[in-house]
């Protein structure tokens, strides 16, 4: 079954400068789920909170004062080595490391940075907390819901904070085609249906639904959501789902994440599933390929990884037309 154990860090193409064809004049205005902000002049004191923004704000050519910690997958100080190699490159000083952005933000610690913006699109930031950072700094959140935002919704709406939507939709557009030609190598991709999960560990499996951004993009690739057997709370990203019920998935292809997949899907109540019979399987091990294509997935991340995950997906759906 196809597997990824790791992958190669390739150069990262970033815009350290800002032709002014691109820029916008201030002031500026972002909406989002909680509003309307409004960000007078261009920002110069950035800080990121949740997951991925700050990959977004350091390719757009900015280097922010502060960002979130990544507990999983970051190296000894929260840092994701494709953002460590983003700062690095910048030649700019690393920013303050502020706690764990999937949990609630350090306020205090941000507003010591004197932030012009809080930009936090993909994130867990509550209505309560939103309120309280603005007190702090105009801030920028998702879209519609909480932990929803897509890798795109991140670049654009960043990039609208930061004056740079021209720039934004460049690193939209140059990022889908890098997808589009890896993905085009392996055409049996094409209208297969797709279930990505995790292990929850307590005798359930975490099903990531279509709204989930994890999901969106397998669905970038021509893979067509399974129906959800949950569809109870749709603002919820995913569902739970007993083990005995994992062979009974109605979909060509299963993407799992987890940390100890072999072991997993040696167990009966796995191993009898079809796709796992098949190989049609795909399997993404270890912390920081799991976070770089099914957790905080970013145009950086996504350059780090992605090929890797396009064979295996690949891989799995010509698996899948074995009959």
């Amino acid at each position: 079954m196809p597997k990824l154990l790791h992958t190669i860090l390739v150069a990262i193409p970033l815009a350290f400068t800002t032709p002014a064809a691109f820029a916008r004049a201030f002031p500026v205005s972002v909406d989002h789920a909680y509003g309307t902000t409004t960000i007078q002049a261009a920002p110069q004191r950035v800080v990121t909170w949740g997951w991925g923004t700050q990959d977004a704000v350091l390719a757009l050519g900015v280097v922010p004062v502060g960002i979130p910690s990544m507990t999983y997958g970051g190296d000894g100080e929260g840092l994701l080595a494709w953002t460590r190699a983003a700062i690095e490159q910048s030649g700019q000083p690393m920013p303050e490391i502020l706690g764990d952005g999937a949990g609630t933000p350090n306020f205090e610690a941000i507003a010591a940075l004197d932030p012009d913006v809080i930009i936090a699109v993909y994130s867990g930031i509550t209505e309560a907390e939103y309120a309280r950072l603005s007190q702090i700094a105009p801030t920028v959140v998702f879209p519609e819901i909480r932990w929803t935002a897509s890798w795109q919704d991140v670049v654009r709406l960043t990039g609208e904070a930061l004056g740079k939507p021209g720039e934004a939709a460049q690193l939209i557009a140059d990022t889908e085609q890098f997808i589009a030609d890896e993905v085009a190598k392996y055409p049996a991709i094409a209208g297969k249906t797709v279930i990505n999960f995790v292990d929850s560990g307590e005798g359930s499996i975490s099903i990531r639904k279509a709204i989930d951004p994890r999901t969106k993009l397998l669905l970038s690739f021509g893979l067509l959501p399974a129906p959800e057997l949950d569809n109870s709370d749709p603002a919820a990203f995913n569902y739970l789902l007993s083990y005995e019920n994992l062979a009974s998935l109605d979909a060509d292809i299963l993407v799992a994440f987890m940390d100890s997949s072999e072991a997993f899907f040696a167990q009966p109540f796995a191993a009898r599933a079809p796709q796992v019979e098949k190989g049609a399987l795909v399997l993404v091990d270890g912390a920081s390929t799991t976070m770089a294509v099914g957790g905080a997935v970013t145009p950086l991340s996504l350059r780090w990884a992605l090929p890797d995950l396009v064979s295996a997906v690949g891989a799995a759906a010509e698996a899948a037309e074995k009959p």
